[in-house]
């Protein structure tokens, strides 16, 4: 090697220049990589080898999963890099666009404390609607766009460190597109777009879904676009044999398969002598199976490669050679300096000041990934859009824009209808059943007002009505009136603590003012005025309570929710506490005070997960309608449902419940818990003597209905109960 540093400058760029030149003319190749879902991560264990023996890919053509790591190397990731970030995503979270709960408004997570389902209808022009698809992509597209962040200004895919090209097929006609500049993760999203499971992507002016129902394997694509020499990675899963073949699900997915295959076949007989095809032997890996394909696909591919090397090795390139290659393309690549505008694009009814008020990213600012999806996350968490993501790029003037993109729910424009389902049963004779329905209609005004109406029918007969107004852009403080009615059988306690069953019904009209304390919380201040009506049931017990009564005072109540689910808590906080004064306005005849609070900690640790509980209340006053409960899965579960009564109580339990297998995506889980309670009267107080002990053992699954649970619960005294509970009461 020259010494001086000016003939050494020279002659490696002769070198480069007379690999560069011998590469144009003989080595022109293109590397095109096929979709087959989690199958897919087998082609970062083939650019492993590439890359091991310096074998340079001059060009890259990915379809579906394909185009999700075609993408990666294109734009200068390495396959170790594009490895370690792959594993470090939770794919049992990537397909799911319900983000990070703790993020929610408070809001929003009260909504899932409610046995009503968690997904429902839109209503639109008159009709009930759904979402064009099971996902929207939401999580597995902030992903990418971490990923792929530092090509986000290079708008021409022929400008990445690798000319590349993503394949999708029109939804409208069925034909292959080449999607060759915009939005590279776009691009992405559309090659991937399973039908039904993934929505749509817009493209230019077509909608698009998965390449692969068009052209799993673009050789064509390739030889279209001037590739000399092809290396062809075929992941598609085979046709499953006919014992496998056992549901409607498996055959559509043959049919599907069949069809591929077919097209596949056509573009493998387009190879040519000097073009090379890797089949890696994948065994029975799913297309849904990524932790399989992580753990095994990446070495199968090595594998199948290593074996195609004596044809590679006509490819391969000097150490000096390659590293020059390497440092070409990835010069390719542009700097994303400081911010110098911030753009929004919002479909959405949401206003358009409200929602900047998410957004922290200024102009002047660094683009910070973290930062960006931490703003979407907010936004996405108040459940008005489809999608929302950012680009970065640059405009005609050479300024760095970060645009936000918020894409609205279009099938929910004229509000949305959720049903529910909850029931319980302890197989003595004592149950509960109520079903229900909710009309919600959002961003009524530019603040976000939103309107709630729910009627329910069964054991508590119920019709609300709440007005939901925040005084300010970033929905902190709110004005909250409601009118609701209120039917159920209810076991009252009298002076003497004499019980008695009732027909209990009454009207309340609340108005409530507060604040929401960042996304973790809120702190309310409601007055009400409440009118009871206690009608004696024949078959009880007489009981010395007033026919009707007039309750007005004040409720003031706190609440804290950091947890990542609202009923299989795997980490976090619950706590709410609540405490209503009565006082002689408005004609009330009731005087005292009840105060409740409830709190439960959730953590993970020997492979399952915790929950630490505790309840308590106490009443002093003649509010006949402020009793408590004790009885029922999880409430001293040896007992029946609702079998203890009184004016005070207190609980605290301790459940843990390990994760036993996946049905259909949702968890199963076996479980136990410990329980220590205690209930009191009117003039009594709480004593160590009268704690019960006690505990369960259960199932439970995961629903879109909501959680089912059945199991034995044990109590001191020999009490025991089998019980049955299906949805999450509220």
């Amino acid at each position: 090697m020259p010494r001086s540093p000016l003939i050494r400058s020279l002659f490696l760029l002769s070198l480069l220049g007379t690999a560069l030149g011998a590469r144009a003319a003989e080595f022109d190749t293109c590397l095109v990589l096929s979709g087959g879902g989690a199958r897919g991560m087998t082609h970062i264990g083939v650019i492993k080898v590439l890359e091991r023996e310096r074998i340079p890919v001059d060009c890259i053509v990915g379809t579906s999963m394909g185009a999700v790591v075609g993408s990666l190397y294109a734009s200068g990731m390495s396959a170790t890099e594009m490895e370690s970030q792959l594993r470090a995503l939770d794919w049992g979270t990537m397909f799911v666009d319900r983000i990070d709960r703790r993020t929610f408004t408070q809001r929003r997570k009260e909504e899932d404390r409610s046995f009503l389902a968690k997904g429902g209808f839109g209503l639109r022009d008159g009709k009930l609607t759904v979402p064009p698809s099971v996902f929207e992509g939401q999580r597995l597209a902030v992903a990418l766009r971490a990923a792929l962040l530092p090509s986000a200004n290079i708008a021409r895919f022929d400008d990445l460190p690798i000319p590349y090209r993503a394949i999708g097929t029109d939804l409208e006609t069925g034909e292959a597109v080449t999607m060759d500049h915009g939005d590279l993760v776009n691009a992405v999203r559309a090659s991937m777009a399973v039908p039904g499971a993934f929505a749509p992507v817009t493209y230019e002016d077509r909608s698009l879904i998965d390449g692969g129902v068009s052209l799993n394997l673009p050789v064509e694509i390739a030889q279209a676009w001037g590739a000399k020499r092809i290396i062809a990675v075929d992941i598609a899963a085979p046709l499953k044999k006919r014992e496998q073949l056992t549901d409607p699900f498996s055959i559509t997915d043959q049919m599907v398969t069949a069809l591929m295959l077919k097209e596949t076949r056509r573009q493998r007989e387009r190879l040519g002598a000097d073009d090379v095809l890797i089949v890696p032997e994948l065994g029975d890996i799913g297309s849904a199976d990524f932790d399989a394909a992580l753990d095994q696909g990446v070495a199968l591919g090595e594998q199948a490669t290593l074996a195609a090397l004596p044809r590679l090795r006509a490819l391969q390139l000097s150490p000096d050679a390659y590293a020059a290659w390497r440092e070409t393309r990835l010069a390719r690549l542009k700097p994303i300096g400081h911010v110098d505008r911030v753009k929004l694009v919002n479909t959405s009814d949401m206003d358009d000041d409200a929602l900047r008020a998410y957004l922290s990213t200024q102009p002047g600012d660094t683009v910070d990934a973290a930062r960006i999806e931490q703003d979407l996350s907010k936004l996405y968490g108040l459940g008005e859009f489809s999608r929302a993501y950012y680009t970065v790029g640059e405009n005609e003037s050479g300024e760095t824009v970060l645009t936000y993109v918020t894409r609205s729910r279009r099938w929910e424009e004229d509000g949305t209808l959720k049903f529910g389902l909850f029931m319980q049963d302890d197989f003595e004779g004592q149950g509960e059943y109520q079903i229900g329905a909710r009309y919600g209609k959002r961003e009524l005004n530019r603040f976000g007002a939103d309107l709630r109406l729910e009627a329910r029918l069964g054991d508590r007969n119920r019709a609300y009505a709440e007005f939901n107004q925040p005084l300010d852009l970033r929905r902190r403080a709110f004005l909250r009136p409601s009118l609701e009615w209120n039917g159920e059988n209810q076991t009252l306690l009298d002076e003497a603590n004499r019980t008695g069953d009732y027909r209990h019904s009454r009207w309340e009209a609340r108005a409530g003012v507060g604040l929401s304390v960042s996304d973790w919380g809120e702190v309310s201040f409601t007055p009400f005025l409440r009118r009871n009506h206690f009608d004696l049931r024949a078959d009880s017990l007489s009981a010395d309570i007033p026919r009707t009564s007039t309750s007005a005072g004040v409720d003031l109540a706190f609440t804290v929710d950091t947890q990542d689910d609202a009923e299989f808590p795997g980490k976090g906080w619950y706590v709410q506490a609540r405490h209503t004064r009565y006082v002689p306005a408005l004609d009330s005849d009731t005087k005292g005070f009840t105060s409740r609070a409830q709190a439960s900690y959730a953590f993970t640790g020997w492979g399952g997960r915790w929950q630490l509980g505790a309840h308590a209340q106490t009443h002093e006053g003649d509010a006949y309608e402020d009793t408590t409960t004790l009885g029922g899965p999880f409430r001293l579960s040896g007992y029946g449902i609702d079998r203890l009564h009184g004016t005070g109580s207190a609980l605290t339990t301790l459940q843990y419940q390990y994760p036993l297998a996946q049905m259909l995506q949702y968890p199963l889980f076996v479980g136990g818990s410990l329980e220590a309670g205690q209930i009191w009267g009117r003039g009594e107080t709480a004593t160590f003597d009268r704690t019960i002990f006690g505990g369960s053992v259960y199932s439970a699954l995961d629903t879109p209905l909501g959680p089912i649970y059945f199991g034995l619960g044990l109590a001191e005294g020999g009490e025991e109960a089998v019980f049955l509970r299906l949805g999450q009461p509220d």
